[in-house]
């Protein structure tokens, strides 16, 4: 146990040891900066500067980040002041780097910096080329802008080519008349194209005043506006909507701070661009120890311009320079329903699409539909033209002979001598079953084909169907039919016809009713015929597939009718077929016929078999 606690406790004071090392170290290379901001937090720039700072600089663990504000406009304080509440609140703090923003924070490093932080490395950023001195002094550089008025100036005539008054609105500090001092100078060539008026020694008020009654064909450069005639201190940016406002003329300006706040824009400085450019030269200097050997660098400028001020003052778009940002539009219905129209085109065509293919489909369907019906028609005509054919040959043909072969029979029977009764009983026989064959085959020539159809129409044929029927499954088969005036078409009669047979045939071979109905009508244009009994029943769509079924189905499908099957088990069946009569026809309800046909059981019958001709 002692050697195993021997070691825990040189691991835990290794661990401990390391822990002190690294804290000591990192408090060993921790790195304090110091920016000195013009003007006071609530300006909009220093808002954007400071967030930049500390996304950049302050982000690293080993940088330590300080801030001051130069409010010299508000408070008054001299550089003996500034420094000694400097020297108050950092004595003793060594400072690695310092960085100074604008005129106040530059001057005041050229002037007191060394003499606070000897031989540390120090920046300065938002400062005119023009400000800065032929030489600077060691261990310092920065970024350096160009504030060239005449290039605002230059964008104004550019998107207003009639202007022939120009407005410049600032201050009264003396960085403000450093600043008009700028302009004067960029504004000399000019001379001759357009009246120059500086506004910059009234109070707010009578500039507000002023701006609102320009003359036309003006416009205003607005500066900045730090402290007015009055003595009265002012944010730059918070002034930038109220001259905007007040002025009956567009408004342009340097920085981007002001696009957005009422005027029509400029070659603005990026405040946000600089603020990072200034970061990234800062943590140089950091990594380096030193800010000598590194030159000044540059800040550019971008023409920016706030679209809702070129609507209000009629500027085309088309006068903006190549490469000029617009901010503030308002997207136009097709920008903010872009997607939405082409998925909704996108559907619309593929629905378009997909109905011609339905369509083109239904097309090829209902030509083969055509075919298929054509077929069938010719099939079922062909069926029954042989099986006219072939009744007409067997009544004509096979029945005449018959009926010839019955009376020679006849005439030998009379013929015989009395004395031979064996003979005369057996030829009788012969001749009782020569009758039948020929009630027979003209009963399967009539099954064949109706000549009644034909000749005495669909009402008669029905009424011989029933009969033939009855007699041979000693059924009662009650005919109800309505005549029909007028001509009916032979297709749709020899359709009802076959649908009938086939019915009834269905009915009294398999329903076991004693009893079966056929009604035929013609009302308002439509012939239709019911076949009903009291039978079984069946479930209709188990038997949907049935030959007899199709068959019916086809030959009113070709007459363009309709076949309806109601059954159930049990409760019999009710066959409905129905379709349209000819136009050229008068259809109307007649007087009723009716026919009852009934044969007992036990009638004396020979059975035969037949089969469902259709």
């Amino acid at each position: 146990m002692g050697v195993l606690e021997t070691i825990w406790r040189r691991v835990g004071f290794s661990e401990t040891f390391a822990l002190l090392f690294s804290v000591c170290l990192s408090a060993q290379s921790t790195r304090n900066v110091l920016v000195l901001h013009e003007g006071n937090a609530n300006h909009p720039a220093n808002v954007i500067a400071s967030g930049v700072f500390h996304e950049r600089i302050g982000s690293d663990p080993r940088n330590q980040f300080f801030e001051e504000y130069i409010d010299e406009d508000r408070l008054g304080a001299s550089d003996e002041q500034f420094e000694d509440a400097l020297r108050e609140k950092y004595g003793g703090k060594k400072m690695d780097l310092v960085i100074g923003d604008g005129r106040p924070g530059f001057t005041f490093l050229l002037r007191r910096g060394e003499e606070l932080w000897p031989g540390t490395p120090k920046l300065f950023y938002f400062v005119d080329f023009r400000e800065l001195p032929a030489k600077l002094p060691p261990n310092m550089t920065g970024v350096a802008s160009n504030f060239d008025f005449g290039a605002i100036l230059d964008l104004a005539l550019q998107l207003r080519p009639n202007t022939r008054r120009v407005f410049y609105v600032g201050g009264v500090n003396p960085w403000e008349q450093t600043w008009r001092g700028f302009a004067e100078q960029d504004f000399k060539r000019f001379a001759g194209r357009v009246d120059i008026t500086y506004l910059n020694k009234l109070p707010l008020a009578e500039l507000l005043d002023r701006l609102g009654r320009l003359p036309a064909n003006s416009a205003v450069i607005y500066s900045e506006l730090l402290q007015d005639a009055s003595g009265h201190v002012y944010v730059p940016a918070r002034v930038c909507p109220l001259i905007a406002s007040a002025s009956n003329a567009p408004v342009f300006g340097p920085f981007d701070t002001y696009v957005g706040c009422g005027i029509v824009g400029g070659p603005v400085l990026d405040i946000r661009d600089l603020a990072a450019q200034t970061a990234m030269l800062g943590l140089r200097v950091l990594e380096r120890g030193a800010a000598s050997g590194l030159p000044v660098e540059t800040s550019g400028t971008q023409v920016v311009v706030d679209w809702r001020q070129l609507q209000r003052w009629g500027i085309s778009e088309a006068r903006l320079p190549p490469g000029a940002v617009v901010q503030f539009r308002t997207p136009s219905v097709w920008e903010q329903y872009k997607w939405v129209f082409v998925t909704g085109l996108a559907a619309i065509a593929a629905q378009l699409a997909l109905i011609i293919v339905l369509l083109l489909e239904m097309r090829r369907r209902k030509k083969s539909d055509l075919v298929v019906k054509n077929l069938s028609g010719r099939l079922i005509n062909a069926g029954e033209e042989e099986r006219k054919r072939i009744a007409r040959e067997l009544h004509d043909d096979i029945v005449q002979r018959l009926s010839l072969l019955s009376v020679e029979c006849s005439l030998m029977e009379t013929n015989l001598p009395t004395d031979e009764a064996t003979r005369r009983g057996s030829l009788h026989e012969q001749l009782q079953s020569l009758n039948e064959i020929i009630t027979d085959v003209h009963n399967l020539s009539y099954r064949l084909h109706s000549s009644h159809l034909d000749t005495l129409g669909l009402g008669v044929a029905l009424e011989d169907l029933c009969q033939q029927l009855s007699e041979k499954h000693g059924v009662a088969v009650e005919l109800t039919a309505d005549e029909v005036e007028g001509s009916l078409d032979e297709d749709l009669a020899l359709c009802f016809f076959r649908v009938a047979q086939e019915a009834l045939n269905n009915s009294l071979k398999y329903s076991g009713s004693s009893r079966v109905e056929v009604r035929l009508t013609a009302i308002d244009g439509t012939l239709r015929m019911t076949v009903k009994d009291y039978g079984t029943g069946f479930d209709p769509s188990a038997t949907a597939s049935g030959l007899g079924l199709a068959t019916m189905q086809e030959r009113l499908r070709l007459v363009d009718g309709k076949l309806v099957i109601n059954s159930r088990v049990g409760e019999g069946t009710e066959v409905t077929a129905q379709a349209r009569l000819a136009t050229s026809s008068r259809h109307v309800p007649m007087r009723e016929h009716h026919s009852l046909v009934q044969v007992s059981a036990g009638e004396d019958e020979t059975e035969r078999d037949e089969n469902d001709v259709v």
